[in-house]
């Protein structure tokens, strides 16, 4: 069972200035959006940002953060990727299966993006 490395974390600011500043690649749906860049180590890294402005609980803020981390983990994509995904307000009204649908769906678009066959 795949399980979320340190190494696969973007840990510091110095992480994700250069997704936030030049992001190569971009999905997004009505609940989240995908920043990414291809990646500056040999294995794939996630940041999630679910600012307190778009989901005021905390425990709502961390299920989300939760699920994201899961889909990411089970998601093998093509090429290493410095990836950062920001959750918007909508997201805190899907159950956890609209959810993972919904997160699913973005990784197979961004693997698209990533390796046009």
């Amino acid at each position: 069972m795949p399980v979320f490395q340190p190494q696969s974390r973007l840990n510091t600011p110095d992480h994700y200035r250069p997704v936030f500043a030049d992001p190569v690649y971009r999905v997004s749906s009505g609940c989240f959006l995908f920043l990414a860049n291809p990646g500056q180590t040999s294995v794939s890294r996630l940041g999630v940002v679910v600012a307190k402005k778009n989901i005021r609980k905390a425990t709502r803020r961390n299920r989300i953060k939760r699920l994201v981390r899961e889909c990411f983990r089970h998601h093998y994509f093509a090429a290493p990727l410095d990836l950062v995904v920001l959750a918007r307000k909508t997201a805190d009204t899907l159950d956890n299966t609209a959810v993972t649908k919904d997160l699913q769906a973005l990784c197979r678009a961004l693997d698209q993006k990533v390796s046009p066959k």
